[in-house]
């Protein structure tokens, strides 16, 4: 809560309090268009205040947070017989030397009558001033709560993002290094999409979100170079539906989907391609990966699986959003659909 909003919230109280209260006494016929009746109004209100703000910025704000609950009890005590003590300076003493008039019979100031009187008063205005406490702590318990709870949200997301790094970087240079004794004639161009993948992973995807195009490039320049590992016989087929320039999504997400069909999938069969579709609509993003199991083991290091995959989804999307992974003997099959 700000101290505009807290301010703002005060005032308004304040407004209606005094207001439903001259309300009733209007209704009730009480007269104090006059001297005594204008000051004993005054003085009233003021010392309603006094009370209010008494216990709201200094008993509680002194107690409650050290947790001194004994200090505390004594303090709402004490505001119950200063109402009354404060209420006799103000119009038993002041008003009456410059009025000559009394608010009590003269035989009943500062009694046990005179304090218990006064308690209605005293009672509901220090409720008040505890309601008034207690719901700006929640509050502010709350926000700092939320504040915490994004910081974990978003050190979790940069976490996983880490974890989601591909691997296959290192050994695709090992490869490069094998063709550079040899003078291969296409190292070059190889090398040239190796930077530009390097250059994206470490600059591109420090933020949260990445433009599609780039994205689909990023996955383009993977596949290609993950085809030259296999001399081109990489058996893949990259569909793009999308004209969406401006669209944005998560950085590395997709990845993940590819690199995984790539490790553990079929990749050199012509009769059992691996099927990559991205499309878009206005508002939605459709991604799917199809692929064949292969028996045999992958001598990459193992992907992260699905698990932080969801994980990092539901950070992002608050259950906004489609994952289906479905096993069907040798065929696995991905969807997924995120908003844009």
């Amino acid at each position: 809560m700000t101290k505009k909003q807290e301010i703002a919230i005060h005032f308004g109280f304040w407004i209606f309090f005094i207001g439903m209260n001259l309300y009733s006494d209007l209704i009730s016929e009480k007269d104090f268009f006059y001297l005594w009746g204008v000051l004993q109004l005054m003085a009233f209100y003021t010392l309603h205040i006094i009370i209010f703000y008494l216990n709201y910025w200094w008993i509680c704000e002194k107690t409650v947070p050290k947790k001194k609950w004994w200090l505390f009890i004594l303090g709402q005590i004490f505001l119950i017989f200063f109402f009354p003590a404060l209420r006799h300076l103000f119009e038993e003493v002041i008003i009456f030397r410059i009025t000559g008039q009394h608010n009590y019979n003269e035989n009943s100031l500062l009694t046990p009558y005179y304090v218990y009187d006064n308690s209605y008063y005293a009672i509901r205005i220090i409720l008040f001033s505890l309601v008034f406490y207690f719901v700006k702590t929640i509050w502010n318990t709350n926000q700092k709560m939320n504040e915490l709870l994004l910081q974990k949200k978003q050190a979790e997301l940069q976490n996983l993002k880490n974890q989601l790094s591909p691997h296959f970087l290192f050994n695709t240079l090992n490869s490069f290094y094998a063709d550079l004794m040899d003078i291969h004639p296409k190292t070059a161009e190889d090398l040239l999409k190796l930077s530009d993948l390097l250059r994206y992973i470490t600059y591109e995807s420090e933020s949260n979100n990445v433009y599609l195009k780039d994205e689909i490039l990023f996955i383009q320049n993977y596949i290609a170079l993950f085809s030259r590992r296999f001399d081109n016989q990489l058996a893949v087929t990259f569909e793009v539906n999308s004209d969406n320039d401006k669209a944005q999504i998560p950085s590395l997400l997709l990845i993940h989907f590819v690199e995984n069909a790539f490790k553990h999938g079929i990749i050199s069969d012509i009769n059992k391609p691996v099927k990559i579709e991205l499309k878009t609509t206005a508002n939605k993003l459709y991604f799917s990966v199809e692929n064949y199991i292969t028996n045999s083991e992958s001598y990459d290091e193992k992907g992260i699986g699905y698990k932080n995959i969801r994980q990092r989804l539901e950070i992002l999307f608050s259950g906004n959003y489609v994952l289906n992974v479905n096993k069907i003997q040798e065929f696995y099959q991905v969807k997924l659909q995120i908003p844009l």
